[in-house]
């Protein structure tokens, strides 16, 4: 289904493929061959290997990638404090076992699958997030995690799961789109209108794939309707919108649908209109026959069972792909939604190492990044972006600046303490306890005729001694509350997603979640007058735990090594001290020399 038959297999791919599986059995040997197919390309093209990156180098720098923020000045010096020989690969372990962790995937996780606190016409989503962390906290695999979101079913308020469905509702077509770009890096968004000009999938090739959701319905309902049918003088409309979101938006079985080539299909293999048969995409082979037979509702997990198998030559390679852009800075092959032509990678050969690794950990993300973390290539020093058109080959990882939620997080960090690691927010439960305990009428005309029992129901989530007098509900149907002050000086990956528009997470380019993978590194204007100017960085330089712990030092030497051990986790240079002591002598203080190494290059980039 998935493969051209072995005969057609290059000796070398066999060999390869075989000795991929049996160093996955040991991350130490992995890692080397990570190391030695690197080494033989970059001798290919007469390149070398950067030097081994510094302990101050690494540390900051697996901090960043693996929990999402800098290292505190304890964490630094217990690191240095460590004498054993296998205290880098202890660090990560430790690393990637901890919330922090699930807090920088998170993150990560939402701006690939664009991630909302409200859906259009959907309202909250907060059940997806909880899912989302639940899913980090205990390592799910990732074909199980993503098998869990194409086949999930009932309503919103019950299966967080159902938002990934539900994100695109109203275009199913899409909502399939998106699925096969963000998992399996397949470039078929030209194909829903008409043959791909410059792939090998055909318009018939699309609509072949969306028929195996053809009879599922991603019911967003517009509840504004059912609620003017519901009011009456004990709840106002508004407030019944939101009882009725977590229980009227779902994903169900729908026996009268079905999936037709569209009115205007101009091919001559089909004519518009007639009934579309599932059949599942190939890659460098004979096309499958058709799924025939099957029970309709069994389709949406037939396409999940095909889209997350290991022998699915795509669904290994999208994400190992992607893994190894977050951690060395950029892909092996670019851009990540585009694996059409595998051979077009920078390093083919590391590409299916890669994607044989992953299924060979069984698709356990943490020891894939693990053994990435481990190799000599992570653990050489940063390379600078080449010139335009020619090819990063990986002589170490690529020199980035800091993500919005790596600089907010981190922050957040000295103004807190790494506490922020263990303050989790959870508003899922305000959802859940609106989900009906009875069935009910979900035709937004005929629920008319359940308005007494979904009162009632209404009734008893009000708060002890609130009256319901049309405007009842209002400790029960509030959004979660704002977060003001030190209240909001958060993880990114527990404030609401996104922030606003104007808040420092947005200017510094947390992405607004309309479109996949849409966060940005780019420096501006904006992001810098906003680390300059901006009230974090005054609450910073004022009343934050970096400077009532500095300011605890006995001498200026002192205070201006702990500040540099806690900005940029290394000590000053004497000639770095002495600028300092010099302009503290001259009326600034310890809040003017935090702001001068934030608003630095070297705070701000990924060494």
């Amino acid at each position: 289904m998935f493969l051209q038959p072995i005969r057609h297999c290059s000796l070398l791919l066999i060999l390869m493929v075989a000795t991929a599986n049996a160093l996955a059995n040991d991350p130490a040997d992995s890692s080397s061959r990570i190391d030695a197919i690197i080494r033989l390309d970059l001798k290919k093209h007469g390149l070398k290997p950067n030097p081994p990156a510094s302990d101050v180098q690494f540390v900051r720098r697996v901090y960043l990638d693996v929990i999402g923020r800098i290292p505190t000045n304890k964490e630094l010096g217990r690191f240095q404090a460590d004498i054993r020989k296998d205290r880098r690969a202890r660090l990560i372990d430790e690393l990637l076992k901890s919330p922090g962790h699930d807090s920088h995937m998170f993150n990560w996780l939402a701006d690939m699958l664009r991630v909302k606190d409200d859906y259009y016409r959907i309202g909250k989503t907060w059940t997806y997030h909880t899912w989302l962390k639940k899913q980090l906290q205990e390592n799910r695999p990732w074909d199980e995690l993503v098998h869990d979101m194409i086949t999930a079913k009932g309503r919103l308020g019950e299966n967080g799961a159902t938002a990934y469905l539900l994100r695109d509702a109203s275009m199913p077509l899409d909502s399939l789109s998106n699925t096969l770009t963000t998992f399996l890096g397949a470039n078929v968004a030209c194909a829903q209108c008409h043959d791909h000009p410059f792939a090998e999938w055909t318009q018939r090739d699309f609509y072949e794939m969306a028929s195996f959701f053809g009879s599922t319905a991603f019911e967003r309902v517009d509840t504004r309707k059912p609620a003017i049918k519901l009011r009456d003088e004990r709840f106002s409309k508004a407030n019944l919108v939101t009882l009725l979101q977590p229980n009227m938006e779902r994903v169900v079985f729908d026996s009268t649908r079905t999936t037709v080539f569209p009115e205007d299909y101009a091919y001559d293999d089909a004519k518009p209109g007639d009934r579309v048969a599932p059949r599942f995409i190939t890659w460098g082979g004979e096309k499958g026959a058709p799924l025939t037979g099957k029970r309709p509702q069994r389709l949406r997990k037939h396409f999940a069972n095909w889209m997350t198998s290991a022998e699915n030559p795509r669904f290994a390679a999208a994400i190992a792909n992607r893994l190894w852009k977050k951690l060395c800075g950029v892909a092996v092959k670019e851009p990540v939604t585009d694996l059409d032509i595998l051979e077009d990678a920078t390093n083919p050969e590391l590409l299916r190492f890669i994607a044989q690794l992953m299924k060979d950990v069984d698709f356990d993300l943490q020891e894939f990044q693990r053994i990435v973390l481990n190799t000599k290539t992570y653990q050489q020093q940063v390379s600078v972006t080449p010139p335009e058109g020619e090819a990063f080959r990986f002589p170490g990882p690529l020199l980035r600046r800091m993500t919005a939620e790596q600089t907010w997080d981190s922050i957040v960090l000295l103004l807190r303490g790494p506490e922020i690691d263990q303050i989790k927010t959870d508003h899922a439960p305000r959802m859940q306890r609106l989900v009906f305990p009875f069935e009910f009428t979900h035709d937004r005309n005929g629920i008319e005729k359940d308005r007494e029992k979904i009162i009632e129901f209404a009734k008893t989530l009000l708060p002890d001694g609130e009256v319901s007098n049309g405007k009842g509900g209002r400790g029960l149907f509030m959004g979660a509350s704002k977060l003001r002050g030190e209240d909001s000086w958060l993880r990114a990956s527990e404030l609401p997603q996104p922030m606003p528009p104007t808040h420092f997470l947005r200017v510094a380019g947390q992405s607004a979640r309309e479109v996949a993978d849409d966060g940005s590194t780019e420096g501006g204007i904006t992001k810098s007058l906003a680390m300059m100017n901006g009230e974090v960085t005054k609450s910073l330089m004022t009343n934050s735990l970096v400077i009532k712990a500095a300011q605890s030092k006995n001498t200026q030497v002192e205070q201006i090594a702990f500040l540099y051990r806690t900005c940029l986790s290394r000590l000053p240079r004497k000639q770095d001290t002495s600028q300092c002591i010099a302009a503290l002598d001259q009326g600034l203080d310890l809040g003017d020399i935090v702001w001068a190494l934030l608003n630095s290059r070297e705070f701000m980039f990924i060494q």
